[in-house]
């Protein structure tokens, strides 16, 4: 009953810590205008007789004047800290938390629950270490009185999100651990679950990992295992060598260290962001004199930034567009304009995942919401499955290149990039892409006879375009919005996000109200496992700062006389090669603030770059081993990843084209927020 109670506590907390600052960021910015707008209004009334509204508007207008909502800013961004906190313990329990598990699954059973039960383990000692030392830190603050600047709140109750929700955090690695040694079962989460569609977890469609057919191979003891295991434990005793005098590690042995650490974590399927903690800590404890209480304080100021909340309200903009029926409108719109041409059914789902994208901001999401609706629709009308199902896995991937998007905003948070350049800057390229992939689609389709859709009537394309224009509106709210300068880009993505909930639920009223509290709850799980490992990053940018590794290796690339043209060639592929084993945010978390300084250094604009690291990541997700557009769109299509994987070979060839393109032509890029004064 208590760890029931705990689980109904946690679970109220994040929804509604991210409902609240949604709701106090739009109020914010209603304020903003509002005394501004009303006594306009008044003015005008007057002028024209009606005395009842010029009085409402003055009434309205003073009290808009006198209420003081100066530190509605602060407190969104300590409710979001203590949902980023509260929720990464959420995450554990959901196993929503991203890691690296490609060596893991090919494990005999048996040396796969050891390493697994390392990597929980190895959870539960960090977030237990965190925790010390956030209480350690807390009971300094509560000594000094510190108050915080707008708020005047005491900064230790503040801060006491750090040990609690780490405390949190690691009883729930203990709770997993326990129930997995007992079990063998691991909590599993639904992000790529689809409304509407029963999860196949059969082995057609997941073939099982290798070493699970017989009893004799599961208990076999993998030397594999034991490498995965013994790697950081031996890497750990080099750096306690170092720190006690027994080994002398040159400057660059240092710097080699901290990545080899990385990498040994996260192969044993460590979360992410456990794996960058962990590599920090060990670092600090054992390589530098940089003092422990740092570490606190930057688990505190790493996801302070304003800038950063535009994460958690894209995301929740994004649950609400999947689940508010505005897919559908978007499709029957797209279909009654190019429905009648080869392969009309597919072209349709390539511009509804363009159009999807213009608001969503999230990959996997435009796959659900669009392959959902389009894939059933395709096969109904003749079209082979695995034709769909590769039109939607890769278009799907517009999904993070038009104009609101989660890995750039991350990057522009690693990288001091504006973010309203960037959302700009994707415009182009994403409609380039969408309509290579038409003409792909479109050449296949007409040379394979496929069936076309009768072609609608005018009526019809207006009567569909009036119903999907309230979701086509998010595109004015956020870039009319950031562009006029009526808003900042998170601002503008809390007024996505309370947009996003009325056209769902009282516009198209495609979800009720008693639906809402499984959206916000969902929302805030992603966005605490995003804003955990956005965390940790923070942290291990600090000490790549502290030994100036980003420096030396610009100075380094530099020396090599590669050019910026040789550069961006060896970033695209080092990009796809961790494509293949990590997640997008996670690769731009860690490689950004590396590559970055180089780049800027060989004269390449950080807007372009951004441009092309959301390119490579687009593709990491439509190919195996963890492309996420893959799972998706097997479950919805119901075959396998590897029949999945061949099927997108067409389109994904296309984007590889589309790539090249991009890295080398920056104008592409850069014209538009140049030509609207964003860059």
């Amino acid at each position: 009953m208590l760890n029931q109670a705990l689980n109904h506590l946690e679970e109220w907390l994040i929804a509604t810590l991210i409902a609240a600052a949604t709701g106090l960021i739009f109020i914010a910015v209603l304020h903003r205008y509002g005394a501004g707008e009303s006594i306009v209004l008044s003015r005008w009334a007057a002028a024209h007789g009606m005395t009842w509204l010029a009085t409402l508007s003055m009434t309205v207008f003073t009290f808009l004047s006198e209420l003081d909502l100066s530190w509605a800013q602060e407190l969104c961004i300590y409710m979001f800290i203590w949902m980023a906190k509260f929720g990464a313990a959420y995450g554990v329990r959901t196993g929503i938390h991203v890691g690296v598990d490609l060596l893991v699954n090919r494990l005999p059973e048996h040396s796969r629950k050891h390493v697994i039960l390392f990597a929980l383990l190895c959870g539960a000692l960090f977030t237990g270490m965190i925790a010390a030392f956030g209480a350690s830190f807390v009971k300094e603050m509560f000594h000094t009185g510190q108050q915080s600047n707008d708020l005047e709140a005491p900064m230790w109750f503040v801060y006491l999100a750090i040990p609690l929700g780490s405390g949190l955090m690691c009883f729930r690695f203990l709770q997993v651990s326990w129930f997995y040694y007992w079990t063998g079962e691991l909590p599993h989460h639904d992000e790529t679950r689809v409304e509407g569609v029963e999860a196949d977890v059969s082995p057609a469609l997941h073939p099982q990992p290798a070493g699970a057919a017989t009893k004799a191979a599961a208990r076999k003891v993998s030397p594999l295992g034991v490498i995965l295991i013994l790697a950081p434990i031996l890497i750990f005793a080099m750096c306690l060598a170092e720190k006690f005098g027994v080994v002398l590690l040159p400057h660059w042995m240092r710097a080699a260290t901290v990545f080899a650490l990385l990498i040994a974590l996260m192969l044993t399927g460590i979360p992410v962001s456990i794996a960058l903690g962990l590599t920090v800590m060990t670092f600090l404890f054992t390589l530098t004199t940089v003092p422990i209480e740092a570490v606190s304080m930057k688990l505190f100021t790493g996801i302070e930034g304003f800038e950063i909340m535009a994460i958690p309200f894209f995301i929740l903009a994004g649950n609400f567009l999947t689940h508010g029926g505005v897919a559908r409108r978007m499709i029957n719109f797209a279909t009654s304009l190019i429905g009648h041409w080869h392969g009309g059914l597919g072209l349709a789902g390539i511009v509804a995942c363009a159009m999807f994208a213009l608001v969503c901001g999230s990959s996997v999401a435009t796959v659900a919401a669009i392959g959902a609706i389009v894939l059933p629709e395709m096969v109904r009308h003749g079209y082979p499955m695995h034709f769909g199902a590769g039109i939607i896995t890769v278009a799907g991937s517009l999904g993070i290149l038009m104009l609101p998007s989660i890995p750039k905003i991350v990057y522009a948070v690693s990288t001091n990039t504006s973010i309203g350049a960037l959302f700009v800057a994707g415009l182009l390229p994403g409609i380039m892409l969408t309509t290579m992939l038409c003409i792909v689609t479109w050449w296949l389709a007409r040379k394979r006879d496929y069936p076309r859709l009768p072609k609608a009537s005018w009526g019809e394309t207006v009567r569909t375009f009036r119903e999907s224009i309230w979701g086509l509106m998010l595109v004015v709210i956020i870039i009319g919005g950031i562009y006029s300068g009526l808003f900042t880009a998170t601002e503008a993505a809390a007024m996505a996000a309370v947009y996003s909930f009325v056209i769902a639920v009282f516009v198209y009223r495609a979800i009720g109200l008693k639906d809402v509290p499984r959206v916000l709850l969902r929302a805030a799980n992603t966005s605490a496992m995003l804003l955990y490992i956005v965390t940790n990053a923070v942290l291990f940018s600090f000490v790549l700062s502290n030994e100036n590794l980003p420096a030396t290796l610009a100075d380094w690339i530099a020396a090599q006389n590669l050019g910026w043209v040789g550069f961006l060639l060896v970033v695209n592929i080092l990009l796809l090669l961790a494509g293949n084993f990590m997640e997008p945010n996670s690769i731009i978390l860690i490689m950004a603030p590396i590559l970055a300084p180089a780049a800027k250094k060989l004269g390449i604009d950080l807007v372009h770059f951004g441009i092309v690291m959301d390119v490579n990541m687009e593709v990491g997700l439509c190919h195996p081993p963890v492309g996420l557009n893959l799972y998706v769109a097997s479950m919805i299509a119901r075959m396998r990843i590897t029949e999945l994987a061949v099927a997108v070979l067409p389109w994904l060839i296309t984007m590889l084209g589309f790539l090249v393109i991009v890295t080398y032509w920056p104008d592409l890029t850069l014209w538009l927020p140049r030509v609207l004064g964003m860059h």
